[in-house]
C-alpha cells in the first residue's frame, strides 16, 4: 500500500519544517521509502530539498511576466496551473517508486483547500488513499475561542476533501506543557472548552462561541490532537502510529493499483 499524506494548515504553522522532519524520519524507518513532493510553486526557499518539486515546472516571476500579474495574483494563478503539470509529476513518483508519499502545499492554505486545484490535486495523486494532515497554530489555539476557531478552519478542510483527517497541534515547544495539556484537554472534552470561553469572552462573542462548542458537540468530532515539536523532533513516531492505523485499520483506504 502507498500512504499519501498531505500537510496543510495556515501560514506560519509549520507545514514545510514537519514535511522534511517527517520524510527524514521515515527513511531512517525499515521498509519505508518516502519522498517529499512540494505544491507550494511560491515558496522562495524550503528547510528540506523536495524529491519532486512544483517549482521545477512553474514559477512565480514567469507567471507574474506571462500574464502581467502582481505577486498576490500570480501566486493563485500558478496554483491553479500547477494541475497542468500532474501527468508528469505523477511520472517523477512513478521512477522513484516510494510507498509513503509527504505533500507540501501551499503556506496559505486556502489556495489549495478551497481552490478545485485542490481537489485535482488530491484525486490524481492519491484520492481516497490520501489523508489529511490539519496544522493547528499554538498561537492561536492558546485561547479557547481561537481553537474554536482553528476547529472551524479544518472542519471546512475535512468538509472540502472528505478523506480521514488527523489534527495536529505544531510548534508545541512554543507553549509550556500546561498550556499544551490544556489544549489536548478540550480537543477531547469539549464542556471542559465551553467552561473556558465562558471565562474568556462576554457577550455576543461568548454567545457565538458557545453555539459553535454546541454544533462541535452534535457533529462528534472530538479526536486524539496531536502535539508535534518539528524542532525538539518530539510527537513525529506518534504521527506514523496514527496514520498507520488509518492506512491498515479501514477508514476507506484502498490498495492501489
Amino acid at each position: 500500500m502507498v500512504i499519501i499524506e498531505f500537510f496543510v494548515g495556515c501560514a506560519g504553522t509549520g507545514k514545510s519544517t514537519l514535511t522534511g522532519i517527517y520524510r527524514d524520519w521515515l527513511n531512517d524507518q525499515p521498509d519505508i521509502d518516502a519522498i517529499a513532493v512540494n505544491f507550494d510553486p511560491g515558496a522562495m526557499r524550503l528547510p528540506y530539498k523536495a524529491d519532486i518539486d512544483i517549482r521545477d515546472y512553474i514559477r512565480i516571476e514567469d507567471v507574474m511576466e506571462q500574464y502581467k500579474l502582481g505577486p498576490n495574483g500570480a501566486l493563485v494563478a500558478a496554483t491553479d496551473l500547477t494541475i497542468n503539470f500532474l501527468i508528469e509529476i505523477k511520472k517523477e513518483i512513478n521512477e522513484l517508486r516510494p510507498n509513503h508519499i509527504i505533500v507540501d502545499t501551499p503556506g496559505q492554505m486556502e489556495l489549495f483547500a478551497f481552490r478545485s486545484s485542490g481537489l485535482f490535486i488530491l484525486a490524481s495523486l492519491g484520492g481516497q488513499n490520501s489523508v489529511m494532515n490539519y496544522l493547528i497554530d499554538p498561537n492561536l489555539a492558546k485561547r479557547p475561542s481561537g481553537f474554536v476557531t482553528a476547529l472551524y478552519l479544518g472542519l471546512s478542510v475535512q468538509t472540502r476533501f472528505h478523506v480521514p483527517q488527523q489534527y495536529i497541534l505544531s510548534k508545541i515547544d512554543l507553549l509550556s506543557e500546561e498550556d499544551m495539556e490544556e489544549i489536548v484537554e478540550w480537543s477531547t472534552d469539549f464542556d471542559k472548552l465551553e467552561n473556558a470561553v465562558n471565562i474568556e469572552a462576554k457577550g455576543e462573542r461568548r454567545e457565538l462561541n458557545t453555539q459553535l462548542i454546541q454544533a462541535l458537540k452534535s457533529l462528534n468530532i472530538s479526536g486524539e490532537l496531536l502535539p508535534i515539536s518539528s524542532l525538539e523532533n518530539t510527537g513525529i513516531d506518534d504521527l506514523y502510529r496514527l496514520i498507520s492505523q488509518i492506512a491498515l485499520g479501514g477508514e476507506d483506504f484502498q490498495e492501489l493499483t
